[in-house]
């Protein structure tokens, strides 16, 4: 039952930032916006919806380690899991722009964080220079991608003729979609960790960050089937950089958050070295081939075991 009210927050979840992507590009769409804005603020933003409600409504609750879980997690889940399914399922190019400019920057954004936590504390001007540092990449890429094609075009076609009402009434959906999915996951998250005598962190590193990962996940999935994987590394790169920079950013500004020793010390590092992996492998072809995404899959599944190895969960 535990399980079921999880998946239940789950769907949730992805309903919500489905719901306010069409939404979002509904108005932007009528509003007769630049099309570099869906980009910009609807479609990474869309994808990065689940975590911002799981890491607000746990930091407003005082539990630092699920927020931070999930966001460190999540970004785990984005590069390692769902890069590693997208490549399987079709090789996915790697522009030089996603593999410079925005994996160069997440790859500063994860080694900034690493630093900050290991001094054990989130204060709130960290989290307001991380917000700083969200506009300025919008800003940037405003500069770099105007008058380029959208690396979010199917965004364009998914939501229908542009109808700022519909548009408007779908967002509402998709937040009041996401508050409910975060409340419940949190909640059942918590009891599946109290059940099973493990750290809220643990929790939130693989089920929680599974479940906040889900939109990505098959958004890639549906660019694969659709014939446009190039659409897949510019938005996974994009949203977990909106995890570091605006959702932790948001969530320190609202609560300072406290880093737990392991977090610090394991699993933020191991969230850098993804980040500085990723672009690396891009640069082979300017692309993910099949082969790498099994890599990713096989680093995720390591991952996912040595949680649970120090966690005293046994495998054997």
């Amino acid at each position: 039952m535990v399980y079921l009210f999880l998946g239940i927050g789950f769907a949730l979840l992805l309903i919500g930032s489905a719901a306010v992507l069409r939404g979002g590009v509904g108005v932007f769409r009528a509003l007769g916006l630049p099309p570099i804005f869906l980009s910009l603020l609807i479609v990474s933003l869309a994808m990065s919806a689940p975590e911002l409600s799981v890491a607000l409504q746990a930091s407003v609750r005082g539990a630092p380690d699920m927020a931070l879980g999930d966001i460190i997690g999540s970004n785990i889940a984005n590069l390692l899991l769902v890069c590693g399914v997208g490549a399987l399922l079709r090789p996915m190019p790697s522009p030089p722009r996603v593999v410079f400019r925005d994996g160069g920057i997440l790859i500063a954004a994860s080694i900034a964080l690493v630093f900050v936590m290991l001094g054990g504390f989130i204060a709130r001007p960290f989290g307001a220079v991380l917000l700083a540092a969200w506009v300025g990449y919008l800003v940037l890429v405003s500069i770099t991608d105007w008058g380029r094609p959208s690396l979010n075009g199917e965004a364009h076609t998914e939501a229908g003729e542009p109808n700022a009402a519909l548009g408007l009434f779908l967002l509402a959906v998709g937040i009041v979609c996401l508050y409910f999915g975060a409340h419940i996951a949190i909640d059942f998250a918590a009891l599946i960790a109290r059940n099973f005598h493990l750290p809220q962190s643990a929790v939130a590193l693989t089920l929680l960050a599974f479940g906040t990962s889900l939109p990505e996940l098959v958004s890639t999935a549906v660019s694969a089937r659709r014939g446009h994987p190039g659409l897949a590394s510019g938005r996974i790169v994009a949203s977990s950089i909106f995890n570091i920079l605006l959702v932790l950013g948001l969530a320190a500004v609202m609560r300072p958050l406290s880093a737990a020793p392991m977090l610090a010390q394991f699993d933020a590092p191991v969230m850098a070295g993804c980040a500085i992996a990723l672009p690396l492998l891009m640069l082979f072809g300017w692309r993910l081939t099949r082969g790498q995404g099994v890599l990713l899959l096989l680093a995720y599944a390591g991952y996912i075991v040595s949680i649970g190895v120090r966690n005293g969960m046994h495998f054997l």
